[in-house]
């Protein structure tokens, strides 16, 4: 399936069906609403009444972001249900732990050339290699490890079979790959933090919540569809 082709179904498959679409928006909601509660203030003694239910709908949300995802390499092309909130918050966990793994790799190589002083004695290149193409390649790699244990039935060690990943990049058509995964680091890296973060930032809560409500679920919707269809034929 051409680059093209993915814009436009995932375009028209994130607008589909506009109870979901609200639901995924309650959610957004919902846990920006707890991270911006300051511990600091009159609630800063339950922090972990506030902590939990904020880790609980995040792991949903990830889940749900997740079956997205699946759903698509298996054909669908309606949004998945909310029914099963155990397993969106199993998928949320598995999804995030393979996040972790993934894109910390180069943060922790990071460390270890700043502890050991070796960056002090690296060209310029070099650094370039270990710091900007590095994690990028991570990046890369972790899309294609999402996008095997979809089709693996979530199963979380399919998320580290790297023969079966670089098989999935390969059907997928690495060039269209490398595509997919740069527009949606576009929109997750730039785009959000700029039109979501900022804004709600700025907004008062209700238009934050309109934010919420409606850009976010859109962009994460469009991003998880991107994924899912790269290997579709």
């Amino acid at each position: 399936m051409n680059i093209k082709v993915i814009i436009l179904d995932s375009s028209r498959y994130a607008a589909s069906d506009w109870t979901k679409f609200i639901l995924l928006g309650i959610l957004f909601i919902l846990t920006d609403f707890l991270d911006k509660i300051n511990p600091e203030n009159s609630y800063g003694e339950f922090i972990w009444l506030i902590f939990i239910p904020w880790l609980i709908l995040f792991f949903i949300q990830a889940g749900y972001i997740f079956s997205i995802i699946e759903s698509t390499v298996k054909g669908e092309n309606k949004l998945p249900p909310f029914h099963n909130l155990k397993k969106l918050f199993v998928h949320g966990v598995k999804d995030s732990i393979i996040f972790f793994i993934y894109l910390f790799i180069p943060l922790i190589l990071f460390i270890i050339f700043i502890i050991t002083d070796i960056i002090s004695h690296l060209y310029s290149p070099i650094l370039i290699l270990i710091f900007v193409i590095v994690p990028i390649l991570f990046f890369i790699l972790f899309q294609g490890s999402v996008l095997n244990m979809a089709h693996n039935n979530g199963k979380l060690r399919s998320a580290f079979n790297i023969k079966e990943i670089i098989t999935r990049i390969r059907k997928a058509g690495v060039q269209n790959f490398i595509i997919i995964c740069f527009l949606t680091g576009l929109i997750i890296w730039i785009v959000e933090p700029l039109v979501v973060d900022e804004l709600t930032d700025f907004l008062d809560y209700r238009l934050g919540a309109l934010i919420d409500l409606f850009i976010a679920p859109y962009l994460t919707i469009l991003t998880s569809r991107f994924l899912g269809l790269t290997d579709r034929c």
